[in-house]
């Protein structure tokens, strides 16, 4: 059963796209904002290249794909949960050089990273390096661990899909909040800087790399009304969705490597560049380019080092010949826009504007497309076409929280398939057997969140078969979701508190419900009785009573009326009983045996398998990590020590400085030998031998830096000291000092011997060669003056007092208080001057 999910404090929203993903972070006391990559950049390539134990991520992927192009994955997003006989994996076979493989349990898509046939990923594993590397970048951005997140999927994922994304992101070690359609995430961005005065209907074009999905949203404010006391709120209603999932980007980069490849081997017949992968990832890699240097301009140069056999290429590309090229990609530009009004009911005339979102939107032969379709002035770029997305999913985590004070939006998702139901009946068929009920739950683009509750009166056991049919695609294309088995209705009377049982045949109740991860769920079953009320004997017995209280109320009324003289005032009557329901529902609960079909959530021992393995790889990066480190900082460290050997004259003999370059030079030399090779423990043996030479010189020079400071320090505070000791022997007397003599005679004798002290081993320091380690440290004088310091806030402390003689009063003086008005009296022992401030 699903118990209601919340965010705990921070909380990510992550766009994983099929070429990029995109990372936006929300905070507790900060505005939502997205999160840069170590290359300062908001966005970050979905690309991994996995060398053995070895990951390279993003760019840095991407620069090493023509040298690895089977071991680097790209575009896998769109391979999640999907068979590995489906359109969608063959497509993706002959696009990339990856090995592709079909995993025996579920026969979903799998790649072969290794030399063994073993050596295995699944696409969930694949995705969940990149997910988890997306967490470290928010660790080295924002110094936090942040593992609550809500992630966007494409509108068109199945349930297989859904669970294959939840599979990574639990991999990843994420706490997946919510998937939100990618289409309701940018409705949702869309809306959290507007207010609608009047109903609009808005259709959201997303054209990213992968896919392509239009999505008809109409938008609304519930008013407040003070009954309720209820706030004003946005109403976001997603209405219908359509998609084509294999329009993008990625099909035009496709598209344009083609091209490449025509030019290529024209200028160089019977190459066959074709049968060779590295040449087809370089093309590729620049076919991206081009393409979106001709989103902007109406010409580009393609060049390509080495392509094959160490042959260079270089061509132009026009803007006309890409379009060309691509007409046949136009022809599809409008049909989810035509299918999605379809789904939703209405026409172009309704819908306010066409949002174009989504990296693909930017070429100029889909905006022209879509112009002539439908008018240029329905076109619309009022959201960031590559951000939208995942700022709608940060806000839908920061409505999951308390921390979070958002604006109020309601958004009503829908779902990407509809659900139905068959079970058999206790009725019987005019063939014989039980009668199978069939009905549908949810509707194409039901309400995600819905509950919905099967009822059936009957008094056996039964199964219930759950299908799905995606909300878009083949309308007569069921398959099965879910199968339940409900038992323990004969035996559920037996359970009852109540004996009293009206008929033998309870009604069956079996609650099931979508969340907000897209799955669909048992939640349970009933059986529900109609038993005797036990307030209803109760209720009769005090109605009898009630009447019986009436007639006698009639009977005194009727004989007061008829007197003639003034009866007394009599009692009103009591208030009818009010009856309750005479049966009420007793309901007990029934076992359910669930069983998923399909792609089920993983767990068991592939859970540990998938965990042991990114565990053993993420182990292997941090070692080599560590390892790169250590070399970098040894490296780093010679060329210090070469620079200092030079610069340090100083402070150095002839002997200290020959020394230290053999140390540097044999350093380098083993560097240059076992970089690579050496175990991590030997170059920190390196490392701490050099920084054991280098410490005693850079002492030294540091002390003769600072020396002179500190040494001026000490004897102003001597120079102080002294003096305040001077104002009290010049400005109190023996008896009054009496209470503090030992501490000001101890800083007297402190502050000779210190003084003495200091010109010896200002002494001594001035005799020694500077090539020598100090004999007068700064730390030995600032010890110094904390002493000073000390005995002066214990002397300060005794708040010494001076004693103010008083003297007796003359004649004069006595006759002048008879006759004025008294003063305040004055106290008679008074702090020494000056001595607060002291």
């Amino acid at each position: 059963m699903l118990t209601s999910t919340c965010a705990n404090a921070a909380v990510l929203g992550i766009d994983f796209g099929t070429d990029w993903f995109t990372i936006a972070l929300a905070n507790p006391g900060r505005p939502l904002d997205l999160v840069l990559n170590r290359d300062a950049n908001r966005q970050t390539a979905s690309v991994v290249t996995v060398n053995g134990l070895e990951r390279t991520f993003g760019s840095n992927a991407i620069a090493i794909s023509p040298r690895l192009p089977e071991k680097t994955f790209m575009a896998v997003r769109n391979l999640l949960g999907v068979s590995y006989d489906s359109d969608v994996a063959a497509a993706y076979r002959k696009q990339f050089p990856n090995r592709m493989v079909k995993e025996p349990t579920t026969g979903t898509v799998g790649f072969q990273y290794g030399a063994g046939a073993n050596e295995t990923l699944t696409v969930q594993e694949i995705v969940a390096m990149q997910l988890r590397y997306a967490q470290q970048l928010v660790k080295e951005s924002e110094g936090i661990v942040v593992k609550d997140a809500v992630f966007t999927v494409p509108s068109f994922f199945d349930r297989n899909q859904r669970q294959a994304m939840l599979d990574a992101a639990q991999l990843a070690g994420f706490r997946t909040l919510a998937l939100v359609n990618d289409g309701s995430a940018v409705a949702l961005n869309y809306a959290m800087s507007r207010s609608f005065a009047k109903p609009e209907k808005h259709l959201f074009y997303d054209m990213g790399a992968g896919k392509t999905v239009a999505t008809v949203v109409g938008f609304s404010m519930r008013p407040a009304t003070k009954a309720v006391k209820s706030k004003k709120a946005t109403v976001i209603n997603v209405q219908a969705f359509a998609a084509d999932s294999t329009l993008g980007g990625q099909e035009v980069d496709f598209v344009v490597r083609d091209l490449l490849v025509d030019k290529f081997m024209a200028s160089n017949p019977g190459a066959d560049v074709r049968g060779n992968d590295r040449a087809m990832n370089r093309l590729l890699k620049e076919a991206k380019r081009v393409k979106t240097i001709l989103s902007a301009n109406t010409e580009a140069t393609a060049s390509v080092e080495g392509v094959l056999a160490g042959v260079d290429f270089r061509t132009q590309l026009s803007r006309a010949d890409f379009e060309r090229a691509t007409k046949h990609l136009a022809q599809r530009i409008r049909g989810p826009i035509d299918d999605a009004l379809k789904a939703a009911g209405v026409s172009i005339a309704d819908i306010d504007s066409i949002v174009l979102v989504g990296g693909g939107t930017r070429m100029p032969f889909v905006q022209k497309t879509l112009g002539d379709a439908y008018g240029a002035a329905k076109l619309s770029r009022n959201v960031n076409a590559e951000e939208a997305c995942v700022m709608g999913a940060v806000f839908k985590g920061a409505t999951l929280s308390s921390l979070f004070r958002v604006k109020d939006m309601r958004l009503r998702d829908a779902m990407a398939y509809a659900v139905r139901a068959t079970y058999p009946t206790e009725s019987k068929s005019i063939l014989g057997g039980n009668k199978q009920e069939t009905m549908v739950l949810y509707p194409e683009f039901g309400a995600v969140g819905a509950r919905r509750v099967i009822r059936d009166t009957r008094a056996s056991d039964f199964s219930i078969d759950f299908a799905a049919k995606p909300s878009i695609g083949n309308a007569a294309a069921w398959t099965d979701l879910v199968s339940v088995k409900v038992s323990g209705v004969p035996g559920a009377k037996d359970k009852l508190k109540s004996k009293q049982v009206v008929g033998d045949k309870p009604e069956v109740r079996v609650t099931v419900q979508t969340n907000e991860l897209g799955s669909f769920e048992v939640v349970k079953a009933e059986a529900a009785f109609n038993v005797t009320n036990p307030g209803y004997a109760a209720y009769l017995e005090d109605l009898a009573l009630w009447e019986t209280e009436s007639a006698q109320w009639e009977a005194s009324t009727t004989e007061s009326e008829s007197s003639t003289a003034d009866p007394p005032k009599k009692a009103s009557l009591r208030a009818r009983p009010t009856p309750p329901p005479e049966l009420v529902t007793e309901v007990v609960t029934l076992d359910i045996d669930v069983s998923t079909h399909g792609l089920v959530k993983l767990g068991g021992d592939a859970l540990k398998k998938s965990r042991a393995l990114l565990q053993l790889m993420d182990d292997d990066d941090a070692a080599r990590a560590a390892h790169h480190g250590a070399v970098n900082g040894l490296e780093s460290l010679i060329y210090q020590l070469r620079d200092l050997a030079d610069d340090a004259t100083d402070v150095t003999t002839d002997e200290q400085r020959d020394a230290l370059s053999d140390a540097v030079s044999a350093a380098a030399d083993w560097l240059d030998a076992h970089a690579e090779s050496a175990p991590l423990k030997d170059i920190q043996e390196r490392t701490t031998l050099l920084k054991d030479l280098r410490k005693p010189i850079v002492f030294r020079r540091t002390q003769m830096a600072k020396r002179p400071e500190h040494i001026s320090a000490l004897r102003a505070i001597i120079k102080q000291a002294e003096s305040l000791v001077e104002l009290y022997r010049v400005g109190y007397t023996p008896e009054e000092l009496e209470p503090a003599s030992e501490l000001l005679q101890g800083l007297e004798d402190t502050l000779g011997n210190t003084t003495k002290w200091l010109d010896d081993m200002v002494a001594k320091q001035e005799a020694l060669a500077m090539s020598h380690d100090p004999v007068l440290t700064t730390t030995d004088i600032d010890d110094k003056a904390v002493g000073i310091e000390r005995s002066l806030a214990k002397l300060v402390a005794k708040k010494i007092k001076k004693k103010v003689p008083v003297a007796e009063p003359s004649k004069a003086d006595s006759e002048e208080e008879e006759t004025s008005e008294p003063e305040s009296q004055s106290t008679q022992d008074k702090s020494g001057p000056g001595h607060d401030e002291l």
